[in-house]
């Protein structure tokens, strides 16, 4: 190897193109991931959770005792099965509900009762992992509480040594236990991580598929119309989607991930998801040209991080938690938990999905509208002569 053959090999567009590539991957992703994530701890306050009071007003100072010492977004006007619908649909995190009859039975220093606490496991690992931490430390507080409440003023009276007073109320400090009930439960945290495989899998064969597509295009430029060229574009992606959705799908079903909703309709939410990447990929080479493929490994990252799959979008900066909804990545995730793990809003993010890609593919046509058309001249067709 002789250093002429490697200043050839830099002098190739394509090396360069790829040198620039690999370290726009690395600026991307370290720009984008670390703000999205920056001080998401900090932000863990933010996720919602529903305090359901059915024990009437004499358990209203309980609630908000509860709601003043949690630091996290409560929500107390919701009925109990309101709060479980939007549980499913994970506009809440969690739900602590006071049972009916709760205050009498903590006021009995003899009774014990229960705190109910209702999870959606179809959620990023963090929401559950945070959440059974939340109903543990309720509970623990309110046994605290109740036992301090209940047993005081009888060990005033008895005048018992403090050291004997404190024995007492701990034995005393368990009458409320809780009562968790998993809605969605999964015990294969492999379920946990298909939504964010589907989303980097559609996206990223997206943007290779865009760039050869794009090159392709360019080829044929001498020879075919720039509307001929874009149609057959969206012929073979949209033949391509059936393709690799179906494929997916059957290799998640076979290595065990199944769906509770069927293998048609977790096929046609895949479709829908590959073919709204398609159309977004190919829209940054249609508007850019060549540095559209860049621009496709800024929105690689950005959806990866927006679309809560890792993370709920609830905790994220707020930049990336108002953009979330405007890319597939979004719907796609929530559309497959539902799918895989629990959940009932699968058609509504297939319409999102629906809109987003009909939305892309009108700005596709638009911009295709608005780009006048190099070609070079064709090579004219002999002329037979007649004998």
């Amino acid at each position: 190897m002789s250093n002429p053959l490697i200043m050839r090999f830099l002098k190739q567009p394509a090396t360069i193109i790829g040198i620039i590539t690999a370290l726009l991957f690395q600026v991307f992703f370290s720009l984008i991931w670390i703000t999205g994530y920056d001080h998401v701890t900090d932000r863990v306050d933010q996720l919602p959770i529903a305090i359901v009071n059915e024990d009437g007003t004499n358990a209203q100072p309980i609630v908000d005792g509860i709601a003043g010492s949690l630091q996290f977004v409560t929500i107390q006007d919701l009925q109990l099965e309101n709060a479980k619908e939007a549980l499913e649909h994970r506009e809440i995190r969690m739900i602590i509900n006071i049972p009916q009859g709760f205050t009498g039975q903590i006021s009995n220093p003899s009774a014990k009762t229960e705190l109910h606490y209702f999870l959606n496991e179809s959620n990023p690992q963090m929401v559950s992992n945070v959440m059974q931490s939340v109903a543990l430390k309720v509970t623990a507080a309110m046994n605290t509480q109740s036992s301090n409440s209940a047993l005081s003023h009888t060990l005033d009276a008895m005048n018992l040594p403090q050291a004997q007073a404190e024995i007492i109320k701990s034995a005393a400090s368990s009458r409320i236990s809780a009562n968790v009930e998993i809605i969605n439960p999964t015990t294969n945290f492999a379920q946990t991580m298909v939504p964010l495989m589907i989303v980097t899998a559609s996206f990223t064969g997206a943007m290779l598929l865009a760039m050869n597509l794009h090159k392709a295009s360019s080829n044929l430029s001498g020879q075919f119309s720039k509307w001929n060229r874009f149609a057959a574009r969206f012929v073979i992606m949209g033949g391509t989607a059936v393709l690799i959705s179906l494929v997916g799908t059957i290799m998640v079903n076979s290595l065990g991930i199944h769906s509770n909703r069927g293998f048609l309709l977790m096929w046609l939410f895949e479709f829908t998801v590959i073919l709204s990447c398609m159309i977004l990929a190919q829209f940054s080479l249609l508007l850019l040209g060549d540095a559209g493929g860049w621009l496709n490994i800024a929105l690689l990252s950005m959806q990866m991080l927006a679309s809560g799959a890792t993370i709920p979008r609830d905790v994220l900066s707020p930049f990336y938690n108002w953009i979330g909804p405007f890319s597939p990545a979004y719907y796609a995730v929530n559309g497959m938990l539902d799918l895989v793990i629990g959940g009932n809003g699968v058609w509504k993010d297939m319409f999102y999905l629906l809109c987003i890609g009909a939305t892309i593919a009108v700005l596709s046509v638009l911009v295709t509208f608005l780009r006048k058309e190099t070609r070079i001249s064709r090579e004219q067709e002999p002329v037979p002569v007649n004998a």
